[in-house]
């Protein structure tokens, strides 16, 4: 009996165990001058990275607000238009984007559409959103601006891994105009053009490991095309089972 008391009390302070890892939310709001079905590709963006970034590696929860729309702005073929972050929760080292914005010219949504690419775009707006190459500059040791070289350590450790096992950093792109470099994989780079955070859609597109693993070094426990998990050690359920483990077969021989 005195057991049984000793497992309902630890059963009753589970919930109290502190995890160290906060949850991530994404909505987004207006999406005024869209129609159903681009809103639903942001709603499958969401949900992709939703599955992705399961989790921050600080006790921090993210909820991120995305405000996406449409207006007219010059036509089909001029300025696409913009999207990145605008406000975010700091903490020692880095930060948490809150809040957003993607705007896009009604006009070039339509043909993106048409021409079956509009989900890659909208996939890869949201990731510079989340801080794909837009807070890079707010962490350590990550890419100094010019060099060419991201040396964030899980996303090297994929490319290494995925790509070039020789490799001392990930290439960034330097080379082309304002917008696009600094803030995207190099097009010549090991993981090839078809990389969704590559700086221009050419074709069919893929999202590798190593663009999943560069969020882990940006805060956020990361799940793998593979399965795996990074940018997190032993997760809290883990160790609660082990924990549970133990006294259950101490239970079993007293």
């Amino acid at each position: 009996m005195k057991n049984l008391q000793v497992l309902a009390i630890c059963l009753l302070l589970l919930p109290s165990v502190e995890s160290h890892a906060g949850l991530i939310n994404i909505n987004v709001f207006d999406k005024s001058g869209l129609s159903s079905t681009q809103a639903d590709f942001f709603d499958k963006a969401v949900n992709f990275w939703e599955s992705t970034l399961i989790g921050t590696q600080k006790n921090i929860n993210v909820d991120m607000q995305i405000k996406a729309t449409a207006p007219a702005i010059d036509g089909q073929g001029g300025i696409l238009g913009q999207a990145g972050p605008r406000g975010g929760t700091f903490y020692d080292g880095g930060v948490y984007v809150t809040q957003g914005i993607m705007e896009f010219d009604t006009a070039d949504l339509d043909a993106l559409e048409t021409n079956g690419t509009l989900f890659d775009v909208i996939l890869h707006e949201m990731a510079h959103v989340i801080g794909f190459g837009t807070i890079w500059g707010l962490f350590d040791n990550l890419y100094v601006q010019d060099s060419g070289e991201y040396l964030g350590k899980y996303a090297l450790a994929m490319y290494r891994e995925e790509f070039d096992a020789d490799a001392t950093f990930v290439p960034v792109d330097i080379v082309s105009r304002v917008g696009t470099k600094n803030s995207h994989w190099d097009e010549n780079w090991a993981g090839g053009r078809s990389d969704i955070m590559t700086g221009f859609l050419e074709g069919s597109t893929k999202v590798s490991n190593t663009t999943l693993a560069a969020f882990a070094d940006i805060g956020y426990i990361v799940k793998l095309n593979d399965g795996r998990i990074i940018g997190v050690g032993a997760p809290a359920t883990f160790s609660l089972f082990l924990m549970f483990g133990a006294l259950l077969v101490r239970l079993k021989k007293s």
